[in-house]
């Protein structure tokens, strides 16, 4: 946070409880530790670490009342209960043929850790295609793309995996498999797999998918 957030985030927590802190400025809190939607009735949603909060159109004096204060610190409790203890690390693997992208969703700004596929000669490759090798004969190269794929997700409590296609033409699918015979363990932190448009989908609006279903 920087010193105008840090003031903030001193105010939310000042005893006795402070009756000038400005919706403006809970807001940009807000925004520096987590992700906040204004829904169409002014309602905000505002999620951290996994938890999500919806809270009512700010008052004509634009002043956080006494419940509403109650309400965001028990929000950032909350939030820094998830890091302490490890059930804040919410992960997204966006995966096809080509590469993996690995985000940390409590993010606001995730860059991903990008994993691609390598042939035995140390050319990009896809997982499954015959067709990139000479003599047209199949040779998967999937095991190490999947190794080097869970060797970071060794530290997520959550897993969410998106991918597209169905069946043998699903990253994907092949993935979440292979987990199961080779990863149990990390096959057990995964809470969804779900087909998406990856191709119209921005790093954001991924992100912001992700975080809607893990607030469910």
């Amino acid at each position: 946070m920087n010193s105008k957030t840090q003031r903030t985030y001193d105010q939310v927590f000042q005893h006795p409880m402070t009756h000038n802190l400005e919706w403006r400025n809970v807001r940009t809190l807000f925004e520096d530790i987590g992700t906040v939607e204004e829904e169409h009735n002014g309602n905000l949603k505002v999620t951290v670490y996994g938890h999500a909060v919806v809270f009512h159109s700010p008052s004509s004096t634009d002043i956080a009342t006494a419940d509403q204060i109650s309400q965001i610190r028990h929000l950032i409790k909350r939030s820094e209960e998830g890091i302490t203890d490890g059930t804040g690390t919410h992960l997204l693997v966006v995966i096809n043929h080509k590469d993996a992208r690995i985000y940390q969703t409590e993010l606001k700004d995730s860059v991903p850790q990008r994993v691609t596929p390598q042939d035995n000669l140390g050319h990009q490759g896809h997982v499954h295609s015959s067709h990139d090798y000479s003599d047209h004969i199949e040779k998967p190269n999937h095991k190490e793309f999947f190794e080097a794929i869970t060797a970071n997700l060794k530290d997520g409590v959550k897993i969410l995996i998106f991918g597209s296609g169905e069946g043998s033409s699903s990253a994907m699918d092949m993935y979440v498999e292979w987990l199961k015979e080779r990863h149990q363990d990390v096959s057990e932190k995964i809470i969804g797999a779900h087909i998406v448009d990856q191709s119209h989908l921005t790093e954001g609006q991924l992100l912001t998918k992700a975080r809607e279903i893990y607030s469910r």
